[in-house]
């Protein structure tokens, strides 16, 4: 017995639907930080100072909820100027650690934000794409995928301090003094891989909390 005319413009429907591609609009920021018009004389201030710092991104990323408190705003975008341009930590260097960071903490906004700064830096969209995200990140797979494709021991000395230090919280005696001695023997220079990694954890929280997204 053939199948009616109403049974068939339902199964038609129902094919038509299955094909359709469902776009998502993007979820919209929990908080963006205080209007302009409505800013404090600090506010007003910090957010002129860092206009002016970063011309061409703006206030983007964090800096906008933070403003929402000039105490914890003014000392963040002072901390995270001297993570980005004042360590002794290349572009490059600094970049993968950042890269890193923005995957462990499932921050999609840092990782892309990054991600274009890593290839200005030279980092290859090969090793950028090793890298593992979510639930995926592990020190382990980070030595298997991404540690072999680095240039040089220096960079395979951070990028394992950075992995292991986003996974354990803390790093083994061998992989600090092993990482050290690949820095010229100065601990310095993991104080300064630390804090890089620890404003970027910072910036991941704040990203993430708000849901600000990339531009």
């Amino acid at each position: 017995m053939g199948e009616s005319k109403d049974e068939d413009n339902s199964k038609m429907a129902s094919n038509n639907n299955n094909n359709v591609s469902v776009v998502q609009e993007p979820t919209p920021p929990r908080y963006n930080g205080p209007n302009p018009n409505e800013m404090n004389h600090k506010q007003k201030e910090i957010y002129d100072y860092i206009l002016k710092s970063r011309p061409t991104t703006g206030l983007s990323g964090p800096f906008g909820p933070w403003l929402a408190i000039p105490e914890i705003a003014e000392p963040a975008s002072q901390l995270g100027k001297a993570c980005r341009y004042d360590t002794s930590l290349s572009f490059r260097e600094s970049e993968l650690v950042i890269l890193l960071t923005g995957a462990k903490m499932r921050c999609s906004t840092e990782f892309n934000i990054h991600k274009g700064e890593a290839l200005k830096a030279g980092i290859s969209i090969d090793i950028i794409s090793a890298i593992p995200q979510d639930d995926d990140f592990s020190l382990k797979t980070v030595q298997e995928k991404v540690v072999p494709l680095l240039e040089n021991s220096r960079e395979k000395a951070i990028v394992n301090f950075t992995a292991e230090l986003l996974e354990t919280s803390t790093v083994s005696d061998k992989t600090y003094f092993d990482t050290k001695a690949a820095l010229d023997n100065k601990d310095s220079v993991l104080v300064e891989i630390t804090s890089i990694t620890g404003y970027y954890t910072y910036v991941a929280y704040t990203l993430n909390v708000f849901r600000i997204p990339f531009k």
